[in-house]
């Protein structure tokens, strides 16, 4: 008998058409969804299943659901128990009866039992219970988030769980895990053949409600939740959280690119959105009036009072265009409220990425401990918005309080490793959970997250500059929210991401709404150092978007906060797998202009006189010369803040070889921009070679004040 190991993943991913209800994933197979049983290898020892029905005195109902529940929407799909009782590496958060028969009377109302829950009902209580970890051991409680955070895989209907770790008040003491904001542990690490079960004291069901609706709900919101209405972001910010047509598309599991190992080619499109909302005594604090709510009609009657209130602050800080027309984008207030929200699903860990930052060692590669961080470690993203009004956001996650601030201002010894010295603007802190009361509120919508912020969020003359003061470092995959909802990066998983086989009724065809205009033989790829243990892996928070094939495309950049000369820089490392690219710049994207001659990047970096690189010596002097040598080619080695994935963060990266190769920055172009327009890179292939690949990590934004100020750019 053949021994292989089936996922439910796999099993709902390799679905040909896909079906959407109760806001879940239901997965439909092609061929058949009947699994062969003969394929399964029945571990000894006992599976989820033989635990679930050895004990029916507490987990008949969960077990009865699992027995209904199949893994698509066709009659012969085959159940959930059919996969338990194989092997595989399952995490499971496993209701008690008493659980359940709680859950079904709040939904049903007394004397229903779980016979009496539709299809849909008992599919979110199934999908949401289970993790399936693939081929990665299933989460122990030490792997737990303890602040909020995710899991760094998702449920079966590709929902993140999240996890907290409280303190008990009664007379126990103790602690104990908190799921989603509302579910208690009751037990964990019921260790099995094929994974491992933890005891939940409540049913996990995830809100069907979209991000504003959930807003506007939370009872310490409602001046946010006001202000979604009264703008129009409340119905923006809804809607489809998926792509219908590319779930309608029949696509292959894996691609493969030559001389790199398969990629999972994505299997959906998710439109979702992350947000950051002041609570109502924030506002109250700022001088806004209290909320007056209705709770018959569910509305905030003084919206207008509200509004008068803010108005001032909002003006100064957008100006006065379209004023008095909350819903036109340039006005001052709606700008205001647009600055709340990111495109993109984010889980209060998965801002930031620690990974492979100067002295963080983070243990085991593929789940790094995150109790002892080295320095802080921040990214950007943009906000929502037209290509007028977008904006951007800094996050910084503070190595020392190991809290998350929102366009944080610190001073840093350069000289020590980077070490914070100083806090000149603490920024908006971002806290993991609303708790009012006692009352942990759920901020886990359908389709991505909010959070309450502790100050009032504000692109104010004083943001911009502080923004527009600084070298501006993103990671590609921030300005990629499609990827973000998608969680390849949380999950450190090698993802193709191909293009429609039919354009959309907008005329698109591509995965991302900041890549454009790609050729039909354009191969867009993300890869994670830890997926296959790349431990001599030079990049940036451990991951690089590839993009492969006689490739043609278009990135669209972020905004810049203010006014001033940028240089535009992106990180590279060449190896001779790479090819040749053709680089663009300019405000239409259909019509750019080529910046210098192609860059070959296969060229190694050592004894190049084309580059200048030379590792750095004793002679500070020499070294600094050496510097404006490789500025003159119109190079840079890279910065010091990240180091090669071993675990140790300490290999510096500016000065570490692998065989001729070092990692390095082009400097691209140096070009006046302003904020309200937008900028687009292209990127053009010029060698007519199906398997060269274009590399990709993080680009730079460095204003003047910084590449040609009155102090050196520092090294980091």
């Amino acid at each position: 008998m053949n021994r292989i190991r089936i996922s439910i993943k796999t099993l709902l991913a390799s679905s040909l058409a896909l079906t959407f209800t109760c806001g879940l994933l239901l997965g439909t197979q092609s061929c058949s969804e009947s699994i062969n049983e003969g394929n399964f290898a029945i571990a000894k020892e006992q599976t989820i299943l033989d635990f679930l029905s050895a004990d029916t005195a507490q987990y008949s109902k969960i077990k009865y659901i699992f027995d209904n529940v199949r893994l698509g929407s066709k009659k012969e799909a085959s159940v959930l128990s059919s996969v338990l009782s194989a092997r595989g590496n399952y995490t499971v958060f496993i209701p008690t009866n008493a659980a359940v028969n709680k859950y079904v009377t709040s939904l049903l109302g007394a004397g229903k039992d779980v016979q009496d829950l539709n299809e849909e009902q008992k599919k979110l209580i199934a999908y949401s219970c289970i993790i399936d970890n693939g081929n990665e051991s299933a989460f122990e409680s030490p792997d737990f988030p303890t602040a909020g955070g995710a899991f760094s895989k998702s449920d079966l209907s590709d929902r993140s769980i999240t996890c907290e770790e409280k303190t008990d008040n009664s007379s126990t003491g103790g602690t104990y895990f908190l799921i989603n904001g509302k579910n208690k542990v009751l037990k964990t690490d019921v260790k099995l053949s094929n994974g491992l079960l933890h005891v939940m004291e409540s049913v996990i069901a995830p809100s069907n409600q979209q991000v504003p609706d959930l807003i506007k709900e939370t009872e310490n919101m409602r001046i946010m939740g006001a202000l979604l209405d009264a703008t129009g972001w409340s119905n923006k910010l809804s809607g489809m959280h998926y792509d219908l047509q590319y779930e309608n598309e029949e696509r292959e599991q894996v691609w493969n690119l030559a001389q790199v190992s398969p990629f999972n080619i994505a299997q959906h499109r998710y439109l979702c959105y992350t947000g950051f909302v002041e609570t109502d005594d924030v506002f109250q604090a700022a001088g806004i009036p209290a909320p007056v709510y209705d709770a018959a009609t569910k509305t905030v009657t003084n919206t207008a009072a509200i509004v008068s209130a803010l108005t001032a602050m909002c003006e100064a800080a957008y100006g006065t265009k379209a004023q008095g027309d909350l819903k036109n984008e340039d006005n001052a207030i709606n700008r205001f409220v647009a600055y709340h929200f990111l495109k993109g699903k984010l889980a209060h860990n998965q801002f930031v990425q620690h990974f492979n930052e100067w002295g963080y060692k983070y243990g085991d590669m593929k789940n790094p401990q995150h109790t002892t961080y080295s320095i802080d470690v921040w990214d950007y993203f943009v906000t929502v918005g037209s290509d007028k009004t977008r904006s951007l956001i800094k996050v910084t996650q503070d190595a020392a309080d190991r809290g998350l601030y929102l366009n944080r201002v610190c001073t840093y010894n350069v000289a020590d490793n980077y070490k914070q010295t100083g806090v000149v603007q603490r920024g908006v802190k971002v806290l993991p959970t609303n708790v009012l009361n006692g009352k942990t509120y759920d901020n886990n919508a359908k389709n991505g997250y909010f959070y309450p912020i502790d100050k009032i969020l504000i692109l104010d003359e004083t943001a911009r500059n502080a923004l527009g003061n600084e070298r501006i470092r993103f990671d590609l995959s921030t300005m990629l929210p499609e990827l973000l909802s998608y969680g390849c990066r949380t999950e450190r998983k090698y993802t193709y991401f191909p293009k429609l086989n039919s354009p959309r009724a907008d005329g698109t065809t591509g995965y991302f709404e900041n890549i454009l205009n790609e050729s039909e033989d354009t191969r867009l790829l993300y890869l994670h150092a830890a997926h296959y243990g790349g431990t001599g892996w030079r990049d940036y928070q451990g991951d690089e978007f590839m993009v492969a094939g006689v490739y043609d495309f278009v990135l669209r950049l972020p905004p810049v906060p203010r006014a001033d000369v940028y240089e535009i820089r992106m990180g590279m490392s060449n190896n001779s797998l790479r090819g040749m690219c053709q680089i663009y710049f300019g405000e239409n994207p259909r019509n750019l202009l080529p910046e210098g001659l192609p860059l070959d990047m296969r060229q190694p970096q050592s004894d190049n006189d084309n580059i200048g690189w030379f590792a750095d010596g004793k002679d500070a002097s020499i070294n600094s010369e050496n510097d404006k040598n490789m500025r003159n080619h119109g190079y840079m080695k890279c910065p010091r803040i990240f180091t090669a994935c071993d675990g140790k963060g300490d290999t510096d990266c500016r000065n570490y070889l692998i065989g001729p190769y070092a990692c390095i920055r082009r400097i691209v172009t140096t070009k006046y921009m302003e904020p309200g327009k937008t900028y687009y890179m292209r990127f053009k292939s010029a060698l007519d070679k199906s398997d060269s690949q274009f590399f990709s990590d993080y680009f730079e934004l460095v204003p003047k004040s910084v590449f040609n100020g009155t102090e050196p750019e520092d090294q980091w």
